[in-house]
């Protein structure tokens, strides 16, 4: 009889189990909760210090604020590793590689996703690095050098110039697939005397840098493109409307929508990773008629373009969000599937297997 009722325990738990994974299946809704309530979005603030930004964490609400650098030298542009494990950034604090205009990016910096253990992974005093993105599989990392977009391991090390073009490229983001990279480029502008990137314009280009191709063309400013999780859209931003707004388009270039439609700039955006919503910079909280730069804010909305909500509601300047990956949709070392209840094997597109 004992035996008997251990095994209707056992058939209870496997029914449960799968009842489980029937409703994550049949109820999407389920899975989207969960990565809500498990996502975290890392920004750059100068709210501790209006001369100098750092790099800051809060919950997909806007709650828990908390600092993760402290240094005198101004940190931005965070991005997180698919395991959520890493955080890179650029910062300013190797003070002497300050060579002039050329070198006014700093370097690329990573850290623990509390702000521990701080490492230079660029430690190139004749160029200057900025905006970088993570490979999906984490072991690559794209980034801003000089002009140009450049691919490292992710410990730094092999370091290859991928665009070698004469203009400037910038803004690299990695397709979720990894087989493309996005990036913003001004080659379709005078840029041998426009400096400021009078037409610049969004590509995309195999990981090689092979077939750079124009998915925009538009003569106004493109830029800050970020692929959509599911890698059939990319959000960037656009000042074709008269000012800068955050738009969407299929992947192709095809279709752009403007999704903010607001008199004030935004840029910046970023998808969380059930790709429902897009966090972004917005300057609608200050006087940007007057002073666009007075005070800038982190807002996130739907994917589109309702619902916009203010997550920072801080005095100074908070900008350049990065959504953290959900915990259901992280790769671990071995490129496996995290799940919220186990690791399960899948198919890896990013190799093949």
């Amino acid at each position: 009889m004992k035996l008997g009722g251990f095994k209707q325990k056992i058939q209870a738990c496997h029914l449960c189990s799968g009842l489980l994974a029937l409703a994550v299946c049949l109820f999407p809704d389920v899975l989207g909760l969960a990565q809500a309530a498990d996502t975290r979005i890392a920004f750059m603030s100068n709210r501790h210090d209006e001369r100098n930004g750092e790099i800051y964490l809060m919950n997909s609400d806007g709650k828990r604020v908390r600092r993760l650098t402290e240094h005198p030298q101004f940190d931005a542009a965070p991005a997180w590793s698919p395991n959520g494990q890493k955080i890179i950034f650029k910062s300013f604090r190797d003070e002497h590689r300050f060579l002039g205009w050329g070198s006014i990016q700093g370097e690329i910096y990573v850290m623990n996703p509390d702000g521990a253990n701080p490492i230079n992974l660029t430690q190139s005093p004749e160029r200057g690095d900025g905006v970088s993105a993570w490979s999906p599989d984490g072991k690559q990392i794209v980034f801003y050098s000089a002009g140009d977009i450049w691919i490292m391991d992710a410990n730094g090390e092999n370091p290859r110039n991928l665009t070698n073009h004469d203009a400037g490229d910038w803004d690299p983001d990695w397709s979720p697939d990894g087989t493309r990279i996005t990036f913003s480029s001004d080659r379709n502008s005078d840029w041998e005397f426009d400096v400021w990137g009078g037409n610049s314009e969004v590509y995309i280009m195999a990981t090689d840098g092979a077939n750079p191709i124009n998915i925009t063309k538009h003569p106004a400013k493109d830029n800050n493109p970020d692929w959509s999780p599911d890698g059939t859209r990319i959000a960037f931003s656009s000042d074709r409307d008269g000012n800068r707004e955050v738009y969407v388009m299929n992947a192709d270039g095809t279709n752009p929508i403007n999704l903010t439609n607001h008199p004030a700039d935004d840029r910046h955006p970023d998808w969380s990773s059930d790709g429902r919503r897009i966090a972004f910079s917005s300057n609608r909280n200050g006087d940007w008629e007057k002073k666009p730069n007075d005070n800038w804010e982190v807002y996130a909305m739907n994917a589109d373009g309702s619902n916009s909500i203010n997550l920072t509601n801080h005095p100074k300047w908070d900008s350049q969000p990065a959504w953290e990956l959900a915990p259901n949709l992280r790769v671990d070392s071995k490129e496996r599937l995290v799940t919220l209840w186990g690791k399960v094997k899948r198919v890896n597109t990013y190799n093949g297997r």
